[in-house]
């Protein structure tokens, strides 16, 4: 649990109004009112974070973090259309160059473990804000291995390279710039 759930009386009052109203009108919802009701009067409201993690989850996310993970679905987004834009010799000589899932260049996601905010934040982005549509529908955005230093490695490469090609595809050559340091330098 993150913090102790707390509200002011002003607050309880409002949300046993709401409670009553939601009930005498019978409106269809998925907010359990009893649950609600029972927690103030109980003095329980540590059972509202159990019950409803999605409302009561900590700090909103960052700005610095909607931005990055912003930054990395543009490059990410822009290095698979690239990618699939390439004749299949360019995509030859690009598997002898850089390393690629057997897909080619596709986006592997952040880590659901240790980046779960970017996880997150990329899921809302794309599906419930409607937001780089080119990833709408994968099934799995989780890379299942940590990714946010690769990808800072990346973004500092490929963010030079698109102010030069602006809205033109990446060459091969450009895309292997890019991939070339998804692996940590040997220190």
């Amino acid at each position: 649990m993150s913090e102790k759930v707390t509200l002011s009386p002003g607050e309880k009052l409002i949300l046993l109004m709401l409670s009553d109203l939601i009930d005498q009108l019978k409106v269809k919802t998925d907010t359990d009112t009893k649950l609600i009701r029972e927690a103030i009067y109980s003095g329980n409201l540590w059972g509202l974070e159990w019950e409803m993690s999605g409302v009561f989850h900590g700090p909103e996310t960052s700005k610095a973090i909607v931005e990055e993970t912003v930054n990395f679905l543009s490059m990410w987004e822009k290095l698979e259309q690239s990618y699939k834009s390439l004749s299949q010799a360019d995509k030859d000589w690009l598997s002898t160059q850089a390393i690629l899932s057997s897909a080619g260049v596709v986006f592997p996601g952040f880590d659901g473990n240790n980046e779960s905010v970017y996880l997150n934040t990329a899921n809302f982005l794309i599906n419930d804000l409607d937001r780089f549509t080119h990833f709408k529908g994968r099934k799995d955005m989780n890379s299942h291995m940590p990714t946010l230093e690769a990808y800072r490695r990346m973004y500092a490469v490929f963010d030079p390279i698109l102010m030069k090609v602006s809205n033109q595809d990446f060459s091969a050559a450009q895309i292997a710039q890019v991939l070339a340091v998804w692996r940590a330098p040997k220190v």
